[in-house]
């Protein structure tokens, strides 16, 4: 088990730098004690209000949080803003941004469309950092998707885990719980020696790279992802994930972001996956459009995805993640930690040629 992200929540710029240097006391402390790693170290601030107001807190996270390691989201946002200038504020300041659908509004959706084709522009990683949110609000320490809710000060984790269940079979579910209960001790306790609310745990299984939860759905359900058998399989471990007994917060269920699991391209790639299976799988999993790569040529299509994810959230009654990242020719390089990744067609699904 790694800890793939420690997230602070807070709404209190003012005492960011004392609140970070307690955090990293602590997690400097809990690391040593347990010999576990921590990936990544993340801030995530309440929905913005006005633009200017959200500029001023941009900088201050910039000279804050990222001297101490931290990445932040500070751009969350519940209406539309001018598309230019959101687009000159994820860059500028590097920060990541969430835009909350609750249910489909037609303005939001075109502008996230509009989004993204200032993206494709000049800056198409950039959208790596921007997802839209559909269906009820959730806290979670997954970014980009990530806002604090319940305001004030508070903390929770994310975990790295799939290739810790690799062979399980049978006892699958006691070694979920196994590794998942101790991420809650420590979770516990690092938020105890910083001094900060414990938040809980979002238990959902996330791939990176090399380590693929398609790698693990294969091996649990004896089959080829996309094949059938496919859905009952991560719906089983959704299942396990959701009757977990430890404070939980976030998504908590499996994860299928093309870009980052490496098997997953794989299974596109050679025609056992498309975009329309992808999208099926989301009635037992979160975030089936994540890190998708489209074609820039097919960005006023995203409207229409969203209207349907928006349909689906209704039958699950759980919320969705897109992140869609507009792309020139059949593949795109989405930098050192993943690689190359296919372009997916939101017209046919498959892999663009």
């Amino acid at each position: 088990m790694r800890i793939r992200a420690v997230t602070v929540f807070t709404d209190d710029l003012a005492s960011l730098p004392n609140l970070l240097d307690r955090v990293n006391a602590a997690i400097d402390a809990v690391t040593s004690k347990y010999g576990v790693r921590v990936l990544t170290k993340r801030v995530t601030l309440p929905f913005t209000g006005s633009i200017e107001a959200a500029r001023e807190g941009l900088k201050a996270l910039k000279s804050t949080a990222a001297r101490r390691g931290y990445v932040y989201s500070g751009l969350s946002l519940m209406e539309p803003a001018d598309p230019l200038t959101v687009v000159k504020l994820i860059r500028e300041y590097d920060t990541y941004s969430m835009i909350w659908m609750p249910e489909y509004d037609d303005e939001l959706a075109n502008f996230y469309t509009e989004v993204l084709k200032a993206m494709a522009s000049n800056s198409p990683l950039d959208a790596r950092k921007l997802a839209v949110l559909v269906g009820d609000l959730l806290e979670t320490p997954y970014y980009p998707a990530s806002v604090n809710v319940k305001g004030g000060v508070g903390l929770s984790i994310a975990l790295l885990y799939a290739s810790d269940l690799i062979g399980s079979g049978a006892n699958v579910q006691r070694r979920i719980r196994e590794i998942v209960g101790k991420a809650s001790e420590i979770g516990e306790e690092l938020s105890e020696l910083a001094g900060v609310e414990y938040r809980g745990v979002d238990a959902s299984l996330s791939p990176w790279g090399q380590d693929s939860v398609v790698k693990l759905v294969e091996d649990l359900g004896n089959l080829r992802f996309g094949e059938l058998g496919t859905m009952a399989t991560i719906s089983l471990l959704n299942r396990l994930i959701g009757e977990l007994p430890f404070n939980k917060t976030g998504f908590n269920e499996v994860m299928l972001p093309l870009g980052e699991d490496e098997l997953l391209k794989d299974r596109f790639n050679e025609g056992s996956m498309d975009l329309f299976k992808l999208i099926s799988y989301t009635q037992v999993c979160v975030a089936g459009v994540d890190m998708v790569p489209i074609p820039t040529g097919e960005v006023n299509l995203v409207k229409r995805l969203l209207l349907d994810l928006s349909e689906l959230v209704k039958v699950k009654g759980r919320p969705l993640g897109v992140r869609l990242i507009p792309a020139r020719g059949s593949s795109i390089d989405l930098g050192e930690d993943f690689g190359r990744a296919p372009v997916i067609s939101l017209a046919n699904g498959r892999v663009v040629k």
